[in-house]
């Protein structure tokens, strides 16, 4: 299967989607500073963890 190259509106929806995401890591990492850490798969902070399931979709959980 080949992919096919982003359009310039898909480019402008991802880069105010990423801007989103970082800025909710932020208030995250607000909660306590320096707790966000971001890895191939998952990322947690402060008593909760986001990963891939096994089909690939993200899920949130509380953390350890």
């Amino acid at each position: 299967m080949r992919q096919t190259m982003p359009t310039a509106d898909e480019n402008a929806k991802a880069l105010e989607l990423a801007a989103q995401v970082a800025a909710l890591l932020q208030e995250l990492d607000a909660l306590q500073p320096g707790s966000v850490q971001v890895g191939p798969g998952r990322i947690s902070g402060p008593g909760v963890e986001i990963r891939r399931d096994l089909d690939g979709a993200w899920t949130a959980r509380a953390g350890r």
